[in-house]
């Protein structure tokens, strides 16, 4: 994969990293518990990098579809950091180019996700 292409997912999970941070204080904010609305709160003064640690220590992240992506986007992103996006994180064989286009966030290739479901 070309630096060019590397960008263009990069832009892509940053969108999608915005758009879901959102969508989850949206959640939380219009949650009846008590404790949703003091999170909402909580993460909204916190840097959008602590968010993960911080929703650990309170939620379990099963229950909210939002924080299971933000997990997939910030480990794709971390990927690109160090130079690994696009290669499984198992066997380190190249992904599927389609599969990256449909997922751009998926960590390991075909062979290495069946052994792991």
């Amino acid at each position: 994969m070309n630096s060019k292409q590397t960008r263009h997912f990069q832009d892509q999970l940053e969108c999608e990293l915005f758009t879901v941070r959102q969508a989850l204080l949206a959640e939380l904010k219009q949650s009846s518990q008590n404790f949703a609305g003091e999170l909402a709160k909580l993460l909204e003064q916190s840097s959008p990098a602590k968010w993960l640690d911080i929703t650990a220590e309170h939620i379990n992240p099963q229950q909210y579809p939002h924080v299971q992506r933000l997990l997939k986007l910030e480990a794709a992103l971390c990927q690109i950091d160090i130079g690994q996006f696009g290669y499984c994180c198992d066997c380190e064989a190249q992904l599927d180019a389609n599969a990256i286009q449909t997922d751009p966030t998926i960590q390991r290739c075909r062979k290495c996700a069946l052994r792991h479901t």
